[in-house]
């Protein structure tokens, strides 16, 4: 047994570390980030060392010190942010502990799909508090890098957000579900990567949402914004919170039942 619990806690270090690496990368690369498809991908993993623990942070605060880490990297480590990429590393490390936490009380049929709801509602949160303009959200990754995200009139900027973290998992669960690799979901990982861009980039014409759109438009004012955009705003990540309270509000009276 002890031999069983020092090989999963290697592997829960190789996992950060490949994380920690992959997802500072993304952040260094803006001119070609795609490591950033692939970076939580470790994320995923560690969440399942922590599920069946009798508390939910446990082995989470590897993944807290990986966004730490990443998030220090976007801010080109400047030591002037270290309070506030903590503190949103804080806050989205909560969508793994949501998750954990949930899994507890609801059990299997809570898929990992439901961290990225948890992440994109914490992402929601974050876009309506006053600090908003100094926040560091996913799809900044991909800023630089605008012809890939033309797709995004509809769904917003945050959209891009969904769309790195749908790839995450799905790579995910080609690679670590299970022992051996499921090479269907590797490819359509590399279709969900490389269609938007293709789509993009050589069939759309229209500008797509941009974060200082999203910034503006979240900050009560009106200028240069679609209006379409003006009409939804950010509705995928908005419903995304919704359903992240209702997941949490479920798990707690699942957990009271469960007690009594």
């Amino acid at each position: 047994m002890a031999k069983r619990n020092n090989t999963t806690f290697i592997n829960v270090w190789i996992l950060f570390t490949a994380s920690t690496l992959l997802l500072s990368a993304g952040w260094l690369m803006k001119s070609f980030p795609v490591l950033i498809f692939i970076g939580i991908t470790p994320l995923f993993a560690i969440s399942d060392a922590a599920k069946d623990k009798e508390t939910p942070w446990n082995h989470l605060e590897l993944i807290l010190l990986s966004l730490a880490i990443s998030l220090f990297c976007a801010s080109i480590f400047d030591t002037t942010q270290l309070i506030l990429v903590l503190a949103q590393a804080i806050v989205l490390t909560l969508a793994f502990a949501g998750y954990t936490f949930s899994y507890q009380s609801l059990g299997s049929r809570l898929g990992k799909f439901t961290i990225i709801f948890f992440w994109l509602g914490l992402e929601y949160l974050l876009l309506k508090l006053p600090w908003r303009s100094n926040f560091y959200f996913l799809a900044d990754v991909l800023i630089l890098q605008p012809s890939w995200w033309k797709w995004n009139a509809d769904l917003g900027y945050l959209g891009i957000s969904i769309w790195v973290l749908v790839v995450n998992l799905i790579f995910y669960l080609a690679f670590l579900k299970s022992s051996s690799i499921n090479w269907f979901l590797v490819v359509l990982a590399v279709v969900l990567v490389a269609g938007p861009i293709v789509y993009s980039a050589y069939y759309l014409d229209i500008p797509g949402i941009n974060r200082d759109q999203m910034i503006v438009l979240y900050s009560n004012g009106i200028d240069a914004i679609p209006e379409t955009y003006k009409n939804r705003g950010e509705l995928i990540t908005r419903t995304a919170a919704w359903l992240s309270v209702l997941i949490i509000l479920l798990a707690i009276v699942k957990n009271k039942i469960k007690k009594k």
